[in-house]
């Protein structure tokens, strides 16, 4: 059993900074590395959808799902996207017959997902995936950067918005996957879908990872996370750089010095609505310190 990442643990916001910068090198060259944060160090890299409070369970209750039921559940809910979407007369990306039988419950029982679910996620439906998981709805992708700095965002965002920071010892985190080293790891599958497919997409520089998990039809949910994955081989590709909770406030404001803020990574109103959350987050959270101190 080997070490699933490596972690460094910046303790002020200028080392953690410096060593998200792209100028920076993590691990030996060649490399090429992609980036997720996150609002707590201790979370796994799995995707919601797969989680014990899972999404997928609204359809099934509380129980514990089996693989299959995992998948009809992922596809009941891009079927609910589609709908929602011919009823706004929104374009479906890459629609078509195929991709709406794909969708359709009444093909599940017969098709090679629902019979082997460890070939899910559908390769036909990726895209869709892509889309639905860049406007909120969780799918099977697990989503990444091309830019550390986006990642930094995300984490201190996401972390200011719960509002409990100043009695907060937890620590926010940004994952780094070396994608040139992952030839070895068969399991793993880096998706890039084209830039049209999303403003959002196309503004965070965004890709996701699928971890394809060999699993059989009537056997329990997959919820094995992707660092699990790495304790097989030495070296491993993956980092985890994480920094107090309490400096979240200065990540974001180091994040919108770069040009990377809400408004610049989410398209239309939605972008000037989120900025402003955040900025509400982080005065909220500034005066509360200060009446702390």
């Amino acid at each position: 059993m080997f070490n699933k990442f490596n972690l460094i643990e910046a303790n002020t916001v200028d080392e953690f900074w410096d060593i998200l910068s792209p100028q920076k090198t993590l691990g030996d060259k060649p490399s090429q590395f992609i980036y997720r944060g996150q609002r707590d160090a201790s979370w796994h890299l799995i995707p919601s959808i797969l989680r014990k409070n899972s999404p997928s369970k609204i359809i099934f209750g509380q129980r514990e799902m089996t693989a299959d039921e995992q998948i009809f559940s992922e596809r009941a809910i891009l079927e609910q996207f589609v709908k929602q979407c011919d009823l706004l007369g929104l374009k479906i990306v890459n629609d078509s017959v195929e991709l709406r039988e794909n969708l359709d419950p009444r093909t599940y029982p017969a098709d090679k997902y629902y019979i082997n679910p460890s070939e899910w996620p559908n390769e036909e439906l990726i895209e869709l995936m892509a889309l639905a998981q860049h406007h909120g709805v969780p799918t099977h992708l697990l989503d990444w950067s091309k830019r550390s700095y986006v990642a930094a965002y995300f984490a201190a965002s996401t972390a200011l918005a719960k509002h409990d920071i100043k009695e907060n010892n937890t620590k926010i985190a940004v994952w780094a996957l070396d994608v040139e080293k992952i030839r070895s790891y068969k399991n793993i599958n880096i998706i890039k879908v084209p830039g049209s497919t999303s403003s959002n997409l196309a503004a965070q520089s965004g890709l996701f990872t699928v971890l394809k998990q060999p699993i059989g039809r009537g056997q329990p949910s997959p919820q094995k996370p992707l660092e699990d994955e790495f304790a097989s081989f030495p070296n491993t590709p993956l980092w985890k750089i994480t920094l107090p909770v309490k400096y979240t406030a200065k990540v974001l404001d180091l994040c919108e010095l770069y040009g990377v803020s809400a408004s610049t990574l989410f398209s239309g109103f939605d972008g000037a609505a989120k900025a402003v959350k955040d900025w509400i987050n982080k005065c909220r959270y500034l005066n509360l310190h200060e009446k702390s101190e």
